[in-house]
């Protein structure tokens, strides 16, 4: 039943205050869009108390109500951001910098990343790049990255291309140096390629850099933003890059449950819209997102 409801506004709990002489009672309700009620109740009576917030009528429910019983789904808080952030946030996602069709989805991994080197890889520059994958991983929820010594059982490769080594694994990156990856049909990555080509790129400070780069980016297929500062992985200047405060917040956003995963373009700024609406209209209300388990 509430599979069948769009995902965004699922449970509010409305926090009001009474006061009686210097005593101040609190109590707590919870409502549920109209539409989700009628699934569960069949209809609205007329002892039923109806809420109407931001244009969407909400009916209340008891305490103890759960809508999510005996269904496959967790519900997670919705993570508020303000309209800079997020502005920033849907120019990487969605390319919002360029000019896109609102149908584009974001894109994320949702199975751990196992990561095997190959060859060609010299192992320096291997704990190098595992040093900056799991300073990531240990930060953002939902993001685990290991290093597998079996190929057959990694799903992100990572080679050099040069005299030495000229297997190119994946030559739909190019012959400059970059990451290539593949997704299903709901957005979701599944397999991940990154070639350096150090017949080119010889200086290690440079090498070391578009490691970092073109892993970061490859964790979401990000672009850039001009809101960023020039340091920042995502920024869109052409410099040396370190791993900001910034980057790795819209990093976390991104892997956060507490937003739409693989949803496009148009209903993510419908729906983080709405929801911030309502919680200006009532800053108590306690919103959440859900998603299959």
């Amino acid at each position: 039943m509430i599979k069948n409801l769009i995902i965004g506004l699922i449970l509010m709990l409305s926090l009001q205050g009474i006061a009686q002489d210097t005593i101040q009672n609190t109590y707590s309700r919870k409502f549920i869009p109209k539409q989700a009620y009628i699934e569960h109740f069949k209809e609205v009576s007329d002892s039923s108390r109806v809420k109407v917030i931001n244009g969407d009528t909400m009916v209340e429910v008891p305490m103890s109500f759960d809508p999510f019983a005996g269904e496959n789904l967790k519900k997670v808080r919705y993570e508020q951001k303000d309209e800079d952030f997020l502005e920033t946030y849907m120019n990487v996602a969605y390319h919002t910098d360029k000019k896109v069709d609102s149908s584009r989805f974001m894109k994320y991994w949702k199975e751990d990343i196992r990561i095997y080197f190959d060859e060609s890889v010299p192992e320096a520059d291997t704990k190098y790049l595992m040093g900056f994958a799991k300073k990531l991983s240990n930060e953002v929820d939902s993001l685990n990255i290991s290093r597998n010594f079996i190929k057959e059982k990694s799903n992100y490769l990572v080679y050099y291309l040069n005299e030495d080594h000229n297997i190119d694994y994946e030559p739909r990156i190019g012959n400059k140096s970059g990451y290539y990856i593949h997704w299903n049909g709901i957005s979701q990555i599944t397999k991940g390629s990154l070639k350096i080509n150090t017949a080119v790129v010889k200086n290690n400070l440079l090498k070391e850099n578009l490691l970092k780069y073109h892993f970061f980016k490859s964790l979401g297929y990000f672009g850039s933003s001009k809101k960023l500062d020039c340091e920042s992985i995502l920024s869109n200047c052409n410099s040396y890059r370190v791993l900001t405060e910034k980057d790795l917040e819209l990093l976390k956003y991104h892997y956060s449950y507490g937003v739409c995963k693989g949803t496009n373009l148009k209903s993510f700024n419908e729906l983080t819209t709405s929801l911030n609406k309502k919680l200006e209209e009532d800053p108590n209300a306690i919103l959440y997102v859900v998603h299959p388990e």
